[in-house]
């Protein structure tokens, strides 16, 4: 299987994943939905401006289609599309956890092909 290297993952990329493939979207709500608070996930609302999870006007329906798939449920259809869709703003987020995950230190830069 291949597996990307970090800088494969640019903005475009990750923009792209989001729009065309269900389990990038999954993954994203779930990563997103577990950077918000405790208060945050509970009340399915954005009460810190951290840059940390879902924006205010997000938070509520994000929230929602993550609990739905931490449930082992799919995201798909219309709420697929919705949510890529929504998601794309947070690709910056989203980076900063494949660079946690794949050990990739916050201060090397990261190249754009």
């Amino acid at each position: 299987m291949f597996m990307p290297t970090t800088s494969t993952f640019t903005k475009e990329y990750i923009q792209e994943k989001l729009a065309t493939d269900t389990r990038w979207v999954e993954r994203a709500l779930i990563v997103l939905h577990d950077r918000q608070t405790a208060e945050e996930q509970e009340n399915q609302a954005t009460h810190n401006r951290n840059g940390r999870g879902f924006n205010g006007r997000d938070a509520g329906y994000l929230s929602y289609c993550a609990e739905w798939v931490k449930k082992g449920n799919h995201i798909s259809g219309k709420h697929a599309e919705s949510c890529g869709k929504s998601l794309k703003k947070y690709w910056r987020q989203i980076l900063e956890e494949i660079e946690v995950k794949q050990g990739v230190s916050q201060a090397e830069p990261i190249e754009a092909q």
